[in-house]
């Protein structure tokens, strides 16, 4: 903070001093022209030097995004100088292919290098529609109101709008990209945000001026274009800044309605113009084609993300609606999936007779106490597929808790107990051994409109601690031992 107060202060007394020599010295208006442009040269570079070298001290796609700031204020850069090569002996003149080429890496670079600094990847396209929507709307109202009627009259060089187009694009893509800028950027792109915005200043008042014939080297864009320039010198990164940042983005999300604002004005121009009897020329109506493509197009991506957001969540509601009904370590019902169920199917009316049969483990207890919890869960799994093989299709298996487990069937409990006994003669794989687990099995059956889930599983786990008391891997039946 105190080193960009520092870089703050100097750049008041530079914009003072050029002041002082352009504006205010007497001297000779060429000179000062030249003076003014040689001026706009140098700060182009130091904005040049400034965001590159920040670039060198970033890592990732912030060294790219800041690189690419770099490159955008070197176009800037070469145009002038090929602009001031252009007309140094007269103190102005049009601007060179070359030279318009030079300004137009800027156009382009500097979207680009936000994009790349903030925005993420999913909605860098969108936030980058955003931004066209508002110049292009901005435009629509400058050429119906302003530029087209000077075009028609013969005005030149209307095309240096463009410039001041260009600037609202990224003026606008920046704001919307602040929403989403993590700390160590917010500051930078909020000067750079102020900067744009003295940049168009400057290039609005440069294509009036162009229009009328009155812009000369060193006139009041100039000051304009140095303090722009200053301003976005001094927005570079620093190196505290940079060090430790890991994120680009604080995850946030821009304003969804504010493109519409100015479209919103360019619609009500454009309607205005219509019930007045005004003709719209082939620029407004080219525009007003881009305009509804944007929206369209914005729409679909807007659509896109809804779907994909309906997706997610649909996705997330299956699966908190399965971690409330099932168990997570083993994927088993829950207790409270199984008392559920077994109250439905013990509903009067229901087609036939079920049975709880309700297992603790024998031997569970050492192998978490000698090989570990991990070893322990590796069992339970295990033991969770056994079960699941050793019930039938239509039986439901589950895990009440710890080494607790019960199975709902509908069909002779016999069997099915039987066949869950003979799964535990296997012996347990733990890890750097194996290890041997029984099974003590309560049985329980209830019949539609008797006896409720409580009673039902409170009498399958007195069978079961009367199996356990009776030794390891035995069945016990609720009134008899089997």
């Amino acid at each position: 903070m105190v080193q960009r107060r520092r870089q703050a202060g100097t750049a008041v007394v530079l914009v003072a001093l050029y002041l002082l020599v352009v504006r205010v010295l007497p001297i000779p208006e060429l000179v000062a022209g030249r003076i003014s442009q040689l001026a706009l040269v140098i700060v182009g570079l130091v904005v040049t030097v400034a965001w590159s070298r920040s670039a060198v001290r970033a890592t990732g796609r912030m060294r790219v995004g800041l690189a690419v700031w770099g490159v955008a204020g070197a176009g800037w850069t070469t145009g002038q100088v090929l602009w001031l090569a252009g007309g140094w002996e007269i103190g102005g003149g049009p601007i060179s292919p070359a030279g318009q080429a030079g300004f137009a890496v800027t156009m382009v670079g500097a979207p680009l290098a936000a994009v790349l600094l903030v925005g993420r990847p999913s909605a860098s396209l969108r936030t980058l529609f955003d931004a066209l929507l508002i110049g292009t709307s901005l435009f629509f109202v400058i050429w119906a109101l302003i530029l087209g009627p000077q075009y028609r009259a013969g005005a030149p060089e209307i095309g240096t709008v463009v410039y001041a187009v260009a600037d609202v694009v990224i003026l606008s893509l920046l704001l919307l990209l602040l929403a989403d800028a993590g700390p160590a950027l917010r500051t930078p792109l909020e000067i750079a945000a102020i900067g744009i915005v003295v940049q168009f200043a400057a290039d609005t008042v440069f294509a009036y001026e162009v229009v009328n014939g009155s812009y000369r080297f060193g006139a009041l864009p100039d000051l304009l274009w140095l303090t722009a320039f200053t301003i976005l010198a001094v927005g570079a990164p620093h190196r505290t800044e940079l060090r430790g940042v890991t994120r680009l983005s604080d995850g946030g999300r821009p304003r969804a309605y504010l493109p519409y604002v100015p479209f919103a004005l360019a619609f009500l121009t454009g309607s205005t113009m219509i019930v007045t009897g005004q003709e719209l020329d082939r620029m407004l109506a080219g525009l007003s084609m881009t305009l509804t493509g944007l929206v369209v197009f914005r729409q679909m991506l807007i659509l896109g993300d809804n779907r994909s957001l309906t997706r997610q969540l649909s996705t997330l509601v299956d699966d908190l609606r399965f971690r409330a009904d099932h168990d997570a370590l083993t994927g088993l019902a829950n207790r409270a999936r199984f008392e559920e169920i077994t109250e439905r199917a013990l509903e009067p009316g229901a087609d036939r007779a079920v049975a709880v049969l309700l297992l603790d483990l024998d031997g569970f207890k050492p192998v978490n106490d000698t090989y570990g919890h991990d070893a322990g869960d590796r069992v339970l799994v295990e033991v969770a597929r056994r079960l699941r093989g050793a019930a039938g299709p239509d039986d439901m298996v589950a895990r009440l808790g710890g080494d607790e487990f019960a199975v709902l069937t509908g069909d002779d409990p016999g069997p099915v107990a039987d066949r869950v006994l003979a799964t535990f003669r296997t012996p347990f794989d733990v890890g750097p051994g194996q290890a041997r687990i029984g099974a003590s099995v309560g049985v329980a059956a209830g019949r539609p409109g008797g006896r409720g889930v409580g009673q039902l599983v409170r009498d399958a786990d007195l069978a079961m601690y009367e199996a356990k008391r009776s030794g390891r891997n035995k069945v016990v039946s609720a009134g008899r031992a089997a």
